[in-house]
């Protein structure tokens, strides 16, 4: 079924809306126009006289301010607002400034403002801060250009400027911003979108028409939006063109006999049926045009007529738009007869004197046991691609059920199935009454189940099923984490350097107590003495590494290594020395 929804001319109530209109005086311009618009869409009653009060409190100084104290006025019949003030010089680089000079004029900006001489792009515009907002006030301002050349020079600009092009598209495509939506919306509508630019033509008719902008804006009437918000919304909402948009939902296939009939429903946004008028379909890589045919019905408004089946792209041409989506058509399969045959070997030809027709159940339970092969010839009169299979279904555990695949023979025009009962890789040996089960299934063509078969089997070695599941749980799977490793008490460890610290300070005084110099040195062995040196600097070297990245075992290991020939070069350096000493 095709659902399609366009909006009425209608004047919308929003309740919410209403209630928030001069709760109280509004902090701005901005927020006092628009709520005054709100007002006059809503046909809401508002208190002028005293909104006109609000309006004089307000000092104009900007373009902005002028722009809004002119469109409030509008609303108010009998109050006077002078908005004709010496506005500061428009700044051709700043859209804004552009933007709310040309609303208060009433006039299209010049095209340099846009573009340069020679038709591109102005480079030196500056980036606004939300590209979205930018893109929303382009496409309002072309509203009011009227000379084509200045309209379409306006608008190749535009689509020069990647930034906005980025904004147009992306608030089409997924935003969350109402008030920009709207506004984008609400110029595309008015501007008439055989009037837009090419590209976004294409777009529009692949976003605006394809995806529910509009439900999400009447869904965002709900709720309390920013003034922004609900000041375009009501805008948007009282739009003709509206009357225009349709949405189609295609349900999920049709099933085809000698031709389709989809049927369609279009209702409006209060799920009333409507009719419309001037719909046809097309389908890829076939030229006829399918008509719409209305029907009086309660369930839908007409139908389009097809004779192709398959997955297959449509288009709804409606008027100024396209649609295009994928539509399913199912075939049905119908099979003329199923034949079968049990024997008891594998080298035994089936005589098939068994059969039945479509939707029938073989009346007797036929036999079998670990050598039987059941052979199965299935007849349909559609020969299609399809996936067609034999189904053993045992009648408690599921997991003794098991399923072969049936072969196509192109020569004789049938499918071929063998179940072999002594396979150990299909079949659970378990004595009981199986049902055999048909499956036709394929993405073109309606699925098909058949029970057509009772089989009583009889193992001579029948297995014991531990538990009924398809699969077997695995192991649970447990993460072994490494333990934290006891740390060494901090008192210890400092006990430790302080002692060899100690050590060393003492061995230092022995060695002033020798009044050694470097002219004192003897004369011979002079590098065990050096070496001696050397493994000591080393050893205080060890230490500043355990306070910086060593832990307690490897400077001990170090220490340990170490010791050996410091002992050893050391008593040969002092007995060096002490000898020298005694020569001087």
């Amino acid at each position: 079924m095709i659902i399609a929804i366009f909006l009425l001319t209608t004047v919308f109530a929003f309740p919410k809306y209403k209630q928030n209109l001069f709760v109280s005086k509004p902090d701005s311009l901005k927020k006092l126009a628009y709520q005054l618009s709100i007002a006059s869409n809503l046909q809401a009653d508002v208190d002028q006289d005293q909104v006109c009060t609000w309006l004089k409190e307000y000092t104009l100084t900007t373009a902005e301010d002028a722009y809004y104290a002119k469109l409030a006025s509008q609303f108010l019949e009998e109050c006077h607002v002078d908005y004709n003030i010496e506005l500061p010089m428009i700044d051709q680089d700043d859209f804004e400034s552009i933007y709310y000079n040309s609303l208060l004029n009433g006039q299209c900006p010049k095209l340099d403002y846009y573009i340069t001489v020679g038709g591109a792009a102005k480079p030196n515009l500056k980036k606004q801060d939300d590209s979205y907002k930018t893109a929303a006030q382009v496409y309002h301002l072309a509203t009011i250009c009227n000379d084509n050349k200045v309209h379409d020079a306006i608008q190749e600009a535009i689509f020069n400027f990647q930034e906005i092009y980025d904004g147009v598209t992306a608030v089409l495509d997924r935003d969350s911003s109402a008030a920009v939506t709207a506004q984008l919306l609400y110029s595309f509508l008015t501007l008439n979108i055989t009037n837009l630019h090419p590209k976004l033509q294409d777009f529009l008719k692949n976003q605006i028409y394809q995806q529910t902008i509009i439900n999400f804006l009447l869904q965002r009437t709900t709720v309390l939006g920013s003034i922004e918000e609900q000041y375009w919304i009501t805008k948007l909402f009282q739009l003709n063109q509206l009357n225009t948009i349709i949405y189609p939902i295609f349900q999920d296939y049709y099933v085809q006999k000698e031709k389709t009939q989809i049927n369609v429903k279009f209702v409006n946004i209060k799920g009333e049926k409507v009719q419309p008028t001037e719909v046809q379909a097309f389908i890829a890589d076939d030229q006829n045009n399918y008509s719409y045919t209305p029907v009086k019905s309660k369930e839908f408004s007409g139908y389009f007529e097809v004779s192709t089946s398959g997955s297959f792209p449509i288009e709804l041409h409606l008027p100024n738009y396209v649609l295009k989506y994928t539509v399913k058509v199912l075939q049905t399969i119908e099979i003329e007869e199923v034949m079968f045959d049990i024997v008891d070997s594998k080298t035994s030809k089936p005589n098939f004197h068994h059969s039945v027709e479509n939707g029938e159940v073989y009346p007797a339970i036929l036999n079998a046991n670990e050598r039987s092969f059941l052979h199965v010839i299935i007849k349909t009169k559609q020969q299609v691609k399809q996936q067609v299979a034999l189904r053993l279904i045992h009648p408690q555990y599921l997991s003794a059920t098991t399923q072969v695949f049936a072969e196509y023979d192109k020569k004789r025009k049938i499918y071929y199935g063998i179940i072999d009962f002594g396979d150990p890789d299909h079949i659970t040996p378990l004595n009981a009454i199986y049902q055999v089960e048909l499956l036709l299934a394929d993405p073109n063509i309606v699925p098909i189940r058949w029970n057509f078969l009772k089989i009583d089997t009889k193992f001579q070695a029948q297995t014991t099923l531990q538990n009924d599941s398809f699969y077997k749980l695995p192991q649970e799977i447990i993460h072994q984490f490494a333990q934290e490793q006891p740390q060494v008490p901090f008192l210890f460890v400092s006990f430790f350097v302080f002692v060899i610290v100690l050590a060393f300070l003492f061995f230092l005084r022995i060695l002033s107590n020798l009044k050694l110099a470097y002219d004192k040195l003897p004369k011979d062995n002079q590098g065990i003495v050096y070496v001696f040196l050397a493994l000591i600097i080393g050893l205080f070297v060890v230490l500043t590494l355990f306070w910086i990245k060593l832990n307690l075992i490897e400077t001990v290991t170090i220490l340990g290594i170490l010791s050996v020939p410091l002992v050893i070069v050391g008593n040969y350096a002092l007995l060096t020395l002490r000898k020298s000493e005694k020569i001087d």
